[in-house]
């Protein structure tokens, strides 16, 4: 009921926003004024709808820098080159830890900016290594895992590293995301981890997102949680 009402809310909230742009124009002035107030009703908004996306669980408390002898690897969720330059921050300072040993990341083909060294443009694999390379990540911490192409992109990644974690005994499985993706990524890998197959943890970077990203992802989030995973849910019920 709870989820319902504040779906109801962003709803409404999208609305007022687009309503509020096509407003006439007003006086210099007094624009300038009201610029300053949907400046900070956006703010709040911002906030209101970043409580509802954020879910982070971290690793415990670590003795002398190390975790207990366990197997602990990372995932890093796919996405823009800008929003993965966040991410291999917060991955890289995992590593330097030694939170993390091993490092999964999407791979994702085609061809990315040019390299005066090589001279060619970098496949999006090489461009992620040497990213993580600036940032301290040795190359042979590093594996790269094929996600067949899917509508539910988050989804169709929790999957098969669920899979994979599940396949490889992996006890450790940290999560690293966006921050206001982390609430979906979380309930996704709890979908695909009910027998708590593996621990899992999760970090988002500091990636900042805009009000209409912040909208969307509220609507993707209630998407997956009254469609997408009931329906996966009833496939498996009839699978066996």
């Amino acid at each position: 009921m709870v989820d319902r009402r504040r779906s109801r809310i962003v709803y409404l909230l999208a609305l007022a926003i687009l309503l509020s742009a096509g407003a006439d124009a007003q006086p210099f002035s007094a624009f300038d004024e009201t610029i300053q107030r949907v400046r900070v009703s956006a703010g709040r908004i911002e906030i209101f709808l970043m409580k509802g996306l954020v879910f982070e669980r971290h690793l415990p408390i670590v003795i002398n820098g190390r975790l207990p002898d366990a197997s602990s690897v990372a995932y890093v969720l796919g996405g823009t080159q800008d929003s993965l330059s966040f991410k291999w921050k917060t991955v890289a300072r995992l590593y330097a830890e030694r939170k993390v040993r091993n490092i999964l990341i999407l791979h994702k083909p085609g061809i990315t900016e040019y390299s005066p060294v090589l001279g060619r443009n970098l496949t999006n694999d090489e461009w992620a290594i040497g990213k993580l390379k600036e940032e301290g990540v040795a190359a042979e911490a590093v594996e790269f895992v094929s996600v067949p192409p899917a509508i539910f992109d988050t989804f169709a990644e929790t999957r098969v590293i669920s899979a994979l974690a599940r396949s490889r005994r992996v006890d450790r499985l940290v999560l690293v995301s966006s921050t206001h993706h982390t609430r979906r990524v979380w309930l996704s890998f709890s979908h695909f981890n009910t027998d708590n197959a593996f621990e899992s943890y999760i970090y988002g970077s500091e990636e900042r997102a805009s009000l209409s990203e912040l909208l969307l992802e509220n609507m993707k989030l209630g998407f997956y949680r009254y469609f997408v995973f009931p329906i996966d849910r009833m496939r498996g019920r009839f699978r066996r």
